[in-house]
């Protein structure tokens, strides 16, 4: 075997099928090809059902960012003018130019203690600063495998986000908020706590969702029945509720829950097919297996 086909043998089989299908296509486009994600005007393929399939498109002329890579695995570059800062996650840097200078703060004690307690994010935030006089650059990535989803601001301020999808923005005309939910009942089985994170501002922010990402625009009064760890983000508009899923049976035994989390429009959704939660279950069980087929065994 050769050695890319070693790796995804002791890899579980939700991560092998990604990387199989990634190598077949994504990986081998040229290397030249340039890609640049857009503030969710990236609509793939439409569904029965309304979904579009999220896929980015060609740059605009006038952008100053660049996300590469493919859907398993993305980074993306800034183009750093004078005096702009590039505020990201800490721990997310992939590299930058000599002329950037870094820092770190948390705002305030209460920014800080808010995001940490409760919106789920690090309590710092890293900060990227062009001191100089010419463009620089620095690049950022997800610390897991995941796609990044631009946000303009300044068409969705207000829009609520799961916590921990938070990656990096442009600027400092932005914040994150919390928002208390409406009930105790939501609060322990939507699958967003007490809290939900909520973006504000006219700046661009990006966010991190593992696995396929799928955009729907509910009209009103329209519902969608989720799993509550697959919501990346939804307009301040939709309400979030929840439905009991079945039975004691189905409960213990259906891998779903009792709940599943309801969306009620009107307004924009993003679903994530491979939340971190998701992929981190995957990659203990498979732990708890003894590893994939290529590893451990003794020689006869």
């Amino acid at each position: 075997k050769s050695f890319f086909e070693q790796v995804c043998a002791s890899l579980p089989p939700q991560l092998s099928l990604i990387i199989s299908f990634q190598r077949s296509g994504p990986m081998n486009r040229a290397p030249n090809q340039v890609e640049m994600g857009q503030p969710l005007r990236a609509q793939g393929r439409e569904l029965q059902s309304g979904f579009h399939v999220y896929e980015r498109q060609r740059p605009e002329p006038n952008s100053t960012y660049e996300i590469v890579g493919n859907d398993f695995s993305q980074l993306i570059e800034f183009q750093v003018h004078p005096e702009e800062v590039i505020t990201c996650e800490p721990g997310t840097m992939v590299y930058m130019s000599p002329g950037m200078l870094p820092d770190i703060d948390m705002g305030d004690c209460s920014q800080g203690c808010k995001r940490c307690c409760c919106a789920g994010e690090s309590m710092f935030r890293l900060h990227f600063k062009n001191e100089g006089d010419e463009v620089e650059r620095v690049a950022v990535t997800p610390s897991w495998p995941a796609q990044i989803i631009p946000i303009d601001l300044a068409t969705y301020d207000g829009l609520i986000f799961n916590r921990g999808a938070f990656l990096a923005a442009i600027g400092d005309d932005w914040h994150v908020d919390i928002r208390t939910v409406r009930s105790v009942g939501i609060a322990c089985c939507a699958g967003q706590g007490v809290f939900m994170n909520t973006l504000h501002g006219q700046g661009m922010v990006f966010l991190c969702a593992g696995g396929t990402v799928m955009t729907k625009t509910l009209a009103a009064g329209e519902e969608l029945v989720v799993e509550q760890q697959n919501i990346l983000a939804f307009e301040k508009t939709v309400e979030l509720g929840i439905r009991r899923f079945g039975g004691c049976l189905i409960c213990c035994c259906g891998g779903q829950g009792l709940f599943n989390a309801v969306l009620t429009g009107p307004g924009f959704v993003m679903i994530r097919t491979m939340p971190l939660s998701k992929l981190a279950m995957a990659l203990r069980v498979q732990g708890a297996q003894g590893g994939g087929g290529g590893g451990g065994g003794s020689a006869e």
